[in-house]
């Protein structure tokens, strides 16, 4: 046990105070002997009655620009602006005073981005706080809310209809009653006998939605703002969603009212919540889509074109518990996790991309021995909030791998990446691996404009360096040499809506490799993989065997470590010896 006390004397860097009754838990690991004991510190808050909204604000950055090479320091800047919370009006920035602000510089590879020289000046140059490449959002280890205030009990117009529930709560998709639906907080409802702020919180800023309140009767709802603009995909939200505060009075943290509000006051990355705080799948982004356009959104969509609704011999079998399916692939012959990776492919679709090389910037010997360059050029109308969310993905690849992603200033000759958003209402690549010597890849980012869709793109990328979806693995819905089946298809459904395809087994998707010689990274069958960021969520199309694997699918949040040892083991990526 712990004094509180203790904690609200000197807290340290782990947790924080506001003047608006935040909240802040702090929780450290502490090896006083075997086992390990887990305290809990709470840091002391202020229960200060929040003022009208229009006080509410919130830093919001653009997009870096580009990266300038002066007296031997490569940098780029950005706009910070201090808006209003619930008209994205810019204000000054006076008004955002007391918030952590983000830096208006970071450091950029000249080897990875176009660099413009600049004549050095000692005068000119940017002596300020600069945000390392590297070092992402650090500041959003303080993580923060406050509470706006307290909502009068629902009106009946607003209420949900009795027998909807779930988390997955879908009442606002269609809503047509009166006012704001539940209250203008309408996506979720997470019900918990131990519901508070904090877990309130962390649960709607994994999806990406910066407010949130908790009726009296412990459910937490999530929302948007009108700085969120990323939610709303930079349009004007449906009046039904909207949060209004006609009703709203001040309120505190311990006070019990019908409805608690509270908001995220952390900064806004070009009208979204930043990426690193996201703990969402790719079904938690469709749900949210279905809200906003007031239709029902497929996890699929999110990513993918609806294939043919037959399969392309158009003949269907009989598969115990199915009333349709398709001839299964016969697993005669060797299995797949006896093909060699590069310079062979013992992945999907054109094999790994073929430009390498063995040294960094300047000549500098990296991680790797040899890395794996690929060129990409934004075309010249794609915004800047794009052209972030892209950059991180690619980020997210270079980080793990020897892939060496490279942006152009002008239209590389191919095979590149050309990224555009020419179909608007999809985000896909155009080809899975290696193109061709003469062709160029396209990576339409149409549906994915913000930094909700990162993991999306980290998903479209890896079809670029050669990996299928991971439920197409001949395992899969089947027994292949001894392995699986891992799903248990609802071919009935995924024919009906259009995504046969992307269900069928394909014996060129990856399911590991023979022995490539010294410093292989990964030899023989590869586990099936549930967490894979190319994983399609569970639900009416198929279930995982053992059912516990589908709280893993759907993964959009990060990596998994099976996708990062299956392009390591792709493109032979070798470290090198110390």
């Amino acid at each position: 046990l712990v004094d509180e006390s203790a904690a609200s004397g000197q807290c340290g860097r782990d947790c924080s105070r506001t003047s608006a009754g935040s909240f802040r838990v702090a929780i450290r690991q502490v090896q006083l002997s075997s086992p390990p004991v887990l305290l809990q510190l709470h840091a002391s808050r202020e229960d200060k009655k929040v003022e009208k909204y229009a006080e509410q604000v919130a830093w919001v950055v653009a997009s870096f620009g580009e990266c300038v090479n002066q007296c031997g320091e490569a940098k780029r800047s950005r706009v910070v602006e201090c808006r209003s919370l619930f008209n994205n009006a810019a204000v000054p920035s006076s008004m955002c005073s007391g918030m952590v602000k983000p830096s208006t510089f970071e450091g950029c590879d000249c080897e990875s981005v176009p660099c413009r020289s600049h004549k050095c000046d000692s005068t000119l140059v940017h002596t300020g706080s600069v945000v390392s490449k590297d070092s992402g959002n650090a500041f959003l280890a303080e993580e923060i809310f406050i509470i706006l205030g307290c909502l009068p009990e629902e009106p009946a117009s607003q209420k949900a209809p009795a027998g909807s529930g779930g988390v997955f709560i879908d009442d606002c998709v269609s809503w047509n009653g009166q006012g704001s639906c539940r209250s203008g907080l309408p996506f979720y409802d997470l019900k918990s006998t131990a519901m508070s702020p904090d877990v309130c919180f962390h649960f709607c800023i994994g999806k990406g939605l910066d407010l949130f309140g908790i009726t009296a009767m412990g459910e937490c709802r999530c929302g948007a703002s009108a700085v969120n603009q990323a939610v709303w995909h930079h349009q004007s939200p449906r009046e039904t969603l909207v949060f209004r505060d006609d009703t709203m009075k001040a309120g505190s943290m311990e006070q019990l009212c019908p409805l608690r509000v509270f908001r995220y006051t952390g900064p806004y990355e070009f009208g979204s919540v930043p990426f690193e705080l996201f703990d969402a799948t790719v079904q938690d982004t469709a749900y949210v889509d279905s809200i906003v356009f007031g239709q029902a959104l497929s996890a699929e969509a999110e990513e993918d074109m609806p294939g043919s609704k037959e399969d392309a011999s158009g003949e269907t079998s009989s598969v115990p518990g199915h009333t349709l399916a398709f001839d299964m692939m016969s697993d005669s012959g060797t299995p797949g996790w006896q093909r060699s990776c590069w310079p062979g492919n013992c992945g999907a679709g054109g094999g790994p991309w073929k430009k390498r090389r063995g040294t960094l910037i300047a000549g500098l010997k990296g991680r790797w021995q040899e890395y794996v360059v690929i060129e990409y050029y934004f075309d010249p109308t794609l915004d800047s909030a794009r052209r972030s969310a892209f950059r991180k993905a690619v980020a997210a690849w270079s980080k793990e791998t020897c892939i060496h992603f490279v942006e152009t200033a002008v239209p590389a000759p191919a095979p590149s990446l050309q990224v555009n958003a020419k179909d608007a209402a999809h985000c896909y690549v155009s080809n899975i691996g290696y193109p061709g010597d003469t062709v160029w890849t396209t990576v339409n980012m149409g549906w994915c404009d913000s930094e909700r869709y990162v993991g999306n793109l980290i998903h479209e990328l890896g079809h670029v360096l050669g990996m299928n979806h991971e439920q197409k693995r001949p395992d899969a819905v089947q027994e292949y040499h001894g392995q699986g089946p891992h799903l248990i298809v609802n071919w009935n459904v995924v024919k009906e809506q259009g995504w046969l395809d992307q269900y069928q087994p394909d014996p060129e998707t990856y399911v590991g490799s023979q022995n490539d010689g010294i410093g292989d990274p990964f030899i023989g069958l590869a586990p099936y993989d549930f967490g894979s960021i190319m994983h399609y969520p569970a639900g009416n199309h198929f279930e995982t065997i053992p059912r516990e694997g589908a709280k893993l699918t759907g993964n959009r949040r990060s990596l998994s470590e099976g996708d990062i040892v299956q392009v390591l083991d792709l493109y032979q990526c070798k470290e090198r010896s110390r």
